[in-house]
């Protein structure tokens, strides 16, 4: 093997590698998460500059950053103190990560059958409102997602277009 091909194959290495690395950490922050506000303590609904951090997480730690947060609107100055909640575990805030977590073991109020797994690429549950109206997880606002864990109750994919059939 001649030394320019043992460059190049270096350099593909390299560049191979980095591009791993990139787009590992553009799937780890991608989508909405939720965090706790550390300046008002108040749960906020965040979204990644995920280009941002692929680009500059290719070839070192990702220099994180966010693109949009809930309560931008109220408190426009922001230290974005929250990027060191999202980076001590990213998976934990994402919302899907949050409703699948709180689904676990639950079983649908209207029918009784166990809820089961949740999946990004399937129907997933929803959730009955205290005074009986049926929510899709994409009709409530992230921010309010901790709120409505607390406050309705688990209802199946099945129910909900039973449900949505019959009115």
């Amino acid at each position: 093997m001649t030394l320019p091909i043992g460059i190049l194959i270096v350099l593909l290495g390299f560049v191979g590698w980095g591009f791993w690395r990139a787009v590992r950490a553009y799937l780890k922050f991608r989508g909405k998460l939720i965090v706790a506000c550390p300046e008002t303590k108040q749960p906020a609904a965040v979204e990644m500059a995920t280009w941002h951090i692929a680009i500059t997480g290719a070839f070192r730690d990702p220099n994180l950053r966010l693109r949009d947060c809930s309560r931008w609107r109220e408190r426009v100055p922001c230290d974005q103190a929250c990027l060191a909640l999202i980076a001590a575990a990213p998976e934990e805030c994402l919302v899907h990560t949050i409703l699948s977590k709180w689904y676990q073991g639950k079983t649908c109020t209207c029918c009784g059958r166990p809820i089961g797994q949740t999946s990004r690429w399937r129907h997933n549950p929803c959730l009955l409102s205290p005074n009986m109206r049926l929510f899709e997880w994409k009709d409530i606002p992230a921010e309010n997602i901790p709120l409505a864990l607390r406050t309705h109750a688990p209802v199946c994919w099945t129910c909900l277009v039973a449900e949505t059939h019959t009115s």
